[in-house]
């Protein structure tokens, strides 16, 4: 049996062969599907890897794992019924049994629509806000798409017979569907271990040197909130103990150097580029305080890592974000004001530092990967009988 994941993830192809991811989709990523199949097609962007040095990527490519290549889907025809790229999907569509689609993105959409056409069986993952993800995109152009990527979104989701969401209320609100779905999170963490917890509490049981600030996310993402963070942190300078504000991401970091100067910010930012997923969590441990004021969220994937790791979390209230932590934690997009009255709150009361990591390691637990893969688990084995039986009914 092979099926067909569908996403605008950009992967990038080495000259042996091997397939990498700067964000995510690591092979164990995929592990949850071929466990259910004897082989799964991977159809997204896929570029040349290029001079990238492949330790700070992640490796994609494995054992019953296929890439097929896709031009952007992005441009004016994704505002028409036949979006560039959609006779590719549609050949690949009809090699699979079942197709499984990420969405938001582009070509999730398109293989939504193969599907139907082909009456291939098909399930949803539901990861964000298509909405929000283009009118915070950061020019015209996105705006000017978002309600139509909604309407694509909300039509594939509604007609859909099998759809997980990351969230447990957020997306479901936003994007109902008429069938079976179910609430799991894509973020997987491994059992939290006992000397994390207690690193933890030693760190916050001292007065920093040092107070370590951090933010993990594309520094291409206009909705991330940088602009927010370092607005923010400008303005306090002078209430907070020593500070270091590191960037955890892909992107150029020279799109920010002249905003950083004019803040006054240069000697307390530090870019930490991009790391392999183990490499994440080893960064995390030297946070002490972790923002992410994004302009929109799904769920909130480098948020919920950042909690497993005990840190101190405050973010905006959007998307998935307000389930993942407590109110007096949150604060509006764009509120620069709210944000660093927070920071310097935080920054300064170790009591509230313990407090929250207590907090942090609590909501975690819900995202370890023994009580996830059973709820993914389920779903799949679902999807396949469903395949079977569709299978059946044809003989």
């Amino acid at each position: 049996m092979n099926w067909l994941f569908a996403h605008d993830n950009r992967f990038l192809e080495a000259e042996d062969g091997q397939v990498y991811s700067e964000v995510a989709f690591s092979y164990s990523n995929w592990e949850r599907y071929v466990a259910h199949v004897d082989q799964l097609t991977v159809i997204a962007r896929v570029e040349p890897l290029g001079d990238l040095d492949t330790k700070f990527l992640n490796l994609s490519s494995g054992e019953n794992v296929a890439f097929e290549g896709m031009p952007n889907p992005y441009g004016i025809r994704a505002f028409t019924p036949f979006p560039r790229g959609y006779e590719t999907v549609l050949a690949a569509v009809e090699k699979a049994d079942g197709v499984i689609a990420r969405l938001p993105s582009e070509i999730g959409y398109m293989a939504v629509k193969a599907a139907r056409k082909t009456k291939t069986p098909y399930c949803i993952e539901v990861v964000g806000d298509a909405y929000n993800a283009m009118a915070t995109y950061g020019d015209w152009k996105g705006k000017l798409y978002a309600p139509f990527a909604e309407r694509k979104m909300k039509r594939s989701v509604r007609e859909s017979q099998h759809t997980l969401y990351i969230t447990d209320r957020h997306l479901q609100e936003r994007y109902p569907t008429k069938a079976h779905s179910v609430s799991c999170s894509n973020v997987e963490l491994p059992k939290l271990a006992m000397e994390t917890i207690e690193r933890r509490q030693e760190r916050n049981a001292k007065p920093a040197e040092k107070l370590i600030i951090g933010m993990n996310g594309s520094l291409s993402s206009p909705y991330k909130g940088f602009e927010t963070a370092f607005q923010a942190l400008a303005s306090i300078q002078s209430d907070l103990p020593p500070f270091e504000f590191r960037i955890l991401g892909r992107g150029s970091k020279e799109d920010w150097l002249e905003t950083i100067e004019q803040l006054g910010l240069t000697e307390h930012v530090v870019f930490s580029g991009t790391l392999p997923h183990h490499g994440v969590y080893e960064w995390l441990d030297d946070i002490d305080i972790f923002l992410m004021p994004s302009k929109t969220e799904g769920q909130g994937r480098a948020l919920i890592e950042a909690l497993s790791r005990g840190c101190s979390c405050l973010g905006s209230n959007v998307g998935g974000i307000p389930e993942l932590i407590t109110k007096e934690q949150l604060h509006e997009p764009n509120d620069i004001a709210g944000l660093a009255g927070k920071i310097v709150k935080l920054g300064t009361n170790q009591g509230k530092r313990r407090r929250y990591a207590r907090l942090a390691f609590e909501r975690a637990a819900a995202f370890q990967s023994g009580r996830l893969q059973e709820i993914r688990q389920q779903f799949f084995q679902d999807f396949k009988n469903t395949i079977h039986n569709k299978r059946n009914e044809e003989l």
